[in-house]
């Protein structure tokens, strides 16, 4: 079993690797967690040339800093943290850490999924307070809040509607990142670019399937009510859908960085 799994050696080992992923991405995540003030800053310019002067930020600019900001990460983490095991000399060092393929797996999945956004997170929520706190009327009403999620949650379940929206945005997380860290590890070079091209084939796979399966390549709202009596009958079948299709995604995804590490060779 030590040969496998040891608490105490994969604490060494989980602590190393946040400490390597501090040195390979912890200012480009600083950087990325302070996109709402450069975002301010640029519509801020953007008023001063228009002559309007030093106005009101429009409330749509903060959520695309952080719509771009939260992409931005899912995009470049995974290859900036680990994307140099796939190099002869960085990943020939990481087969000789002392810690199983199961530790490594297990500690990859921790820092990408839950201490990485758990940071971004932080980061966007604190530099949207002090915005707000230091520039009440040209920032406006804070974008970003912990309980976004559980306020979207709370406002459907008002009109019976029982969509658990941190859980989906957790998810969708995890999906996202686990792909693009999945790609980092797999190819040598262009890994976003390439990791994107496999998504881009997997829908063009998957979409023949839609239409086999279902007879069109999209499941609206009408299409459900054609096949449906009551709005509780298509939540439900929305909840277990999305329930089985993380499982199977997420799944395969922690499958896939399992076997790609086990089977890593220099």
């Amino acid at each position: 079993m030590n040969n496998v799994f040891d608490i105490k050696r994969f604490g060494k080992y989980f602590a190393y690797d946040l400490r390597r992923a501090k040195n390979n991405y912890g200012i480009s995540l600083l950087v990325m967690g302070l996109m709402p003030v450069a975002f301010f800053l640029i519509a801020q310019f953007i008023n001063l040339i228009s002559g309007n002067g030093f106005s009101q930020m429009p409330e749509p600019v903060g959520f695309i800093a952080i719509f771009v900001t939260i992409v931005v990460v899912i995009l470049g983490a995974g290859t900036k943290i680990y994307g140099s095991i796939t190099e002869k000399r960085a990943g020939s060092d990481y087969l000789m850490l002392p810690a199983s393929t199961l530790e490594k797996w297990l500690s990859m999945v921790l820092i990408v999924c839950i201490v990485l956004p758990v940071i971004l997170f932080a980061l966007l929520i604190a530099t949207d307070f002090l915005m707000n706190l230091i520039f009440p009327i040209a920032y406006g009403e804070r974008i970003f809040g912990l309980g976004l999620g559980a306020e979207l949650t709370e406002m459907l379940d008002a009109e019976g509607i029982s969509f658990n929206f941190p859980a989906i945005m957790f998810l969708s997380w995890c999906e996202n990142i686990l792909i693009f860290t999945l790609g980092a590890i797999c190819f040598k070079k262009a890994k976003v670019a390439k990791t994107l091209l496999c998504m881009m084939a997997f829908s063009m796979i998957i979409s023949p399937l839609m239409v086999l399966i279902f007879g069109r390549t999209n499941i609206d709202t009408d299409w459900l009510m054609e096949r449906f009596n009551d709005a509780d009958s298509i939540i439900n079948t929305i909840n277990w859908a999305l329930s089985i299709l993380y499982t199977l995604v997420i799944g395969g995804l922690l499958a896939g960085l399992y076997f790609r590490l086990r089977t890593l060779k220099h």
